[in-house]
């Protein structure tokens, strides 16, 4: 055998392997690199997400809480609402103030998707801020303005009152007349019977707190309410032609009438 022939061939096939391992190892290096770049861009990617559903979740929630001060507001002026309605309604608001801005500071902590998913679901699942409270704080509010408006056609009939009794005393036929007060008395009275009544199932209401049972009991209660505030709004009105037919019909003898054109609701 000649081995000095075979050393040069031996050597060239161990440069060739040692450039194969070294070609392998450079190709390894640039994928790992490259692996670790696209983990990075992910990371980056979610972590840009989650900043920007907490930027979201922080807003909604804002507009939540100022929705409710307004509310707030506006139940505080109310004065045709009782006392205890109004306390009931504004220890609501201000539970719902306090739990949402616990709510906003968690969702501002949270670093991963997944919880801050569920907090954010929890925003409009478990407070119904939109669904229920607003909406109840509304009711009051039509309750309030239901109560001024009947409160202003009953000083109104009193007033026409005495001109139909006057007329009467000089002699005019006032049958008409007071079958009209009579009847803009009934519809007064069942205005404020369902001002009431929309008033007490309204001011009972409690957030259901993902709670589906409540969930359905609070949105047949606001349809209801609803409903009675309709049927007493439309009494108003039936209220205020009445008014309207009996200053008419005084004109002739009355000089110058009380004004029919109560505050509107």
């Amino acid at each position: 055998m000649n081995i000095k022939r075979k050393i040069p061939a031996i050597a060239v096939s161990l440069a060739g392997a040692a450039l194969m391992m070294m070609g392998a190892s450079s190709a390894y290096a640039q994928t790992a690199s490259t692996t670790a770049a696209r983990t990075a861009a992910k990371t980056a990617r979610a972590s840009a997400q989650v900043t920007k559903s907490i930027s979201r979740a922080d807003q909604e929630i804002t507009r939540r809480i100022a929705a409710l001060n307004a509310l707030s507001t506006r139940i505080a002026a109310a004065k045709h609402v009782t006392d205890a309605d109004k306390a009931s309604i504004a220890s609501t608001v201000q539970a719902q103030i306090s739990d949402l801005t616990a709510l906003k500071a968690k969702i501002d902590a949270d670093t991963t998707a997944a919880t801050l998913k569920t907090d954010v679901k929890a925003i409009a699942d478990s407070y119904r801020i939109f669904m229920l409270v607003i909406p109840q704080g509304n009711l009051l509010a039509s309750v309030d303005s239901v109560n001024a408006t009947a409160s202003t056609l009953t000083t109104l009939a009193s007033k026409l009152q005495t001109r139909v009794t006057a007329a009467q005393s000089a002699g005019k036929d006032v049958t008409a007349m007071t079958a009209s007060l009579t009847g803009l008395a009934a519809k007064v009275a069942d205005a404020t019977t369902q001002a009431s009544a929309a008033e007490t199932e309204a001011a009972a209401l409690k957030p259901d707190m993902g709670d589906k049972t409540v969930m359905a009991s609070n949105t047949a209660a606001l349809k209801d309410a609803r409903a009675k505030i309709k049927a007493a709004t439309a009494d108003l009105k039936a209220a205020r032609a009445d008014a309207a037919t009996v200053v008419s019909a005084l004109r002739p003898t009355a000089g110058k009438t009380a004004s029919t054109t109560p505050a509107k609701q």
